[in-house]
C-alpha cells in the first residue's frame, strides 16, 4: 500500500501536469472544506493560493447551501465567468475541492472537463492521512 507521503506527491504531480497541459489555465489550487490550501500549481505563490482558497471556500459553501435549500442534492462543477478570467470549482470529495482560474478566452468546456478529470483522479488518491500530509507540506516555509 502506498504511503500518505507518496500519494501526496502523486496529487502534486497530477495538479502540476494538468496545469501545464490545459491551455489557458493560470492557477490550480486544491483546498480543504475549511479553505486551507492543500496543494497548488508551481506558479502560484503562497499568498495568492491562500487568497484563492479562502474565496473559493466561500463559493463552495454558498453553492452547497443553495443546493440544500432547494433540495437539489450534490453540487457538481461550477464555472464563474468574469471579464478577464473564468473560475472553475470542482468537488473532489465532501471535504476537498479543486479551483482552476483560466483566461477569459479559454474554452470553458475544456477547463470544466480538465477540472472534472483532475478531481476524479485526486479523489482516487486522497484519504484523511494524505489530506493531512498535504496540508502540513504546503505550510512548510520555503
Amino acid at each position: 500500500m502506498q504511503s500518505a507521503g507518496n500519494r501526496a506527491l502523486d496529487i502534486q504531480n497530477v495538479i502540476h501536469d494538468s496545469w501545464e497541459t490545459t491551455p489557458g489555465v493560470r492557477r490550480a489550487v486544491l483546498l480543504s472544506a475549511g479553505g486551507l490550501v492543500l496543494c497548488s500549481d508551481p506558479s502560484t505563490d503562497t499568498a495568492d493560493a491562500e487568497r484563492l482558497a479562502a474565496l473559493s471556500s466561500s463559493l463552495v459553501s454558498l453553492t452547497k447551501a443553495a443546493a440544500q435549500a432547494y433540495g437539489s442534492g450534490w453540487v457538481g462543477a461550477v464555472m464563474i465567468n468574469m471579464q478577464r478570467h473564468h473560475l472553475c470549482l470542482a468537488p473532489v470529495d465532501t471535504q476537498t475541492s479543486l479551483v482552476m482560474v483560466s483566461d477569459a478566452d479559454t474554452d470553458t468546456g475544456q477547463v470544466m472537463y480538465a477540472a472534472s478529470l483532475l478531481a476524479a483522479e485526486i479523489a482516487m488518491l486522497l484519504d484523511t492521512a494524505t489530506r493531512e500530509h498535504l496540508g502540513r507540506f504546503f505550510l512548510q516555509p520555503g
